[in-house]
């Protein structure tokens, strides 16, 4: 009997042990594989500066999280954020599908490039959507016997993005909006039970229905900000948006909350959706040489 207690104390201490240091190590597993997978799964530079994860607590905080641009813009980057905190669900964690109980994110910089063809964060939410539907269109028959299981899923109860600003770009056209990006504040912005309809989302589709919801918010903080915008800018319309590219074709539905404020995608820029094109007009007609 002494023996199997013996055993049974031994097995413990080595759980424990390997225990902490799974849990010292997180840091650096989470940082190294954001950095080496962020990028594939988007298709844009992305980097996270730090990371502070631990499972005892249920408690993960990320610092420096920076999201490059898809090919074709001009500007240092699509976004940046300040801090985030997750709070997770431990028990899922064994699960198909990993609850997170909260998501906070403090400090979003969104640098919002307009150009002839589209916005920077249309175009990524495009590219996105584009490569769900591959996924979803995969046939069954080409999958390998004995493939690995499927990625887990998503539930996400409730995130929040406060503190937020957008610096607003138009490619090419940088004298009229002062010399360089306009500031201009951002609205909180509130989802709710990301995934939850369905039983998880895939991590392409959380993100997706994230930067549908900032599209949302950002077109309703343009479309109100042409005394911030100045002259300059309201004589290519209001903000040279077009309201389709502007989510990436992939419009935020008028029932989900961004910042307590209902998305509409026909209302998404203040009544101010003009065909991009047609937005430019004159005052730039001599920069889009596919315009007639």
């Amino acid at each position: 009997m002494k023996k199997l207690w013996k055993i049974l104390i031994g097995i413990l201490v080595v759980l424990a042990i390997v225990a902490v240091v799974l849990e010292l190590s997180l840091d650096k597993v989470v940082l190294k594989a954001t950095n080496a997978a962020g990028p594939q799964l988007l298709g844009v530079p992305v980097s996270l500066a730090k990371a502070d994860i631990s499972l005892f607590r249920g408690k993960a905080a990320l610092g420096g999280l920076h999201v490059g641009n898809p090919e074709g813009f001009k500007t240092d980057g699509l976004l940046d954020l300040g801090s985030v905190a997750v709070r997770l669900d431990n028990k899922s964690l064994l699960s198909d599908t990993i609850v997170i109980k909260e998501i906070t994110i403090d400090g979003l910089v969104v640098t919002y490039e307009q150009g002839l063809r589209g916005s920077n964060l249309g175009a990524l939410i495009e590219s996105l959507s584009d490569e769900e539907k591959e996924a979803e269109e995969k046939p069954e028959a080409e999958e390998k016997a004995g493939e690995e299981k499927p990625a887990k899923k998503v539930i996400i109860e409730k995130l929040s993005i406060t503190g937020s600003r957008l610096n607003f770009s138009l490619t090419g056209a940088a004298a009229l909006t002062g010399g360089g990006a306009v500031p201009i504040p951002l609205p909180p912005i509130t989802l709710t039970d990301l995934g939850k309809d369905k039983d998880g989302a895939t991590l392409l589709e959380t993100i997706q229905s994230v930067l549908q919801a900032i599209a949302g918010a950002a077109g309703s903080a343009i479309g109100g900000a042409g005394h911030l915008l100045g002259d300059g800018v309201q004589a290519i319309g209001g903000a040279a948006l077009d309201t389709g590219k502007a989510v990436g074709g992939a419009a935020v539905d008028a029932g989900k909350a961004v910042g307590g404020v209902a998305a509409d995608a026909g209302k998404a820029i203040g009544g101010a959706a003009v065909d991009a094109g047609k937005a430019v007009g004159d005052t730039l007609k001599h920069l889009n040489p596919l315009k007639k």
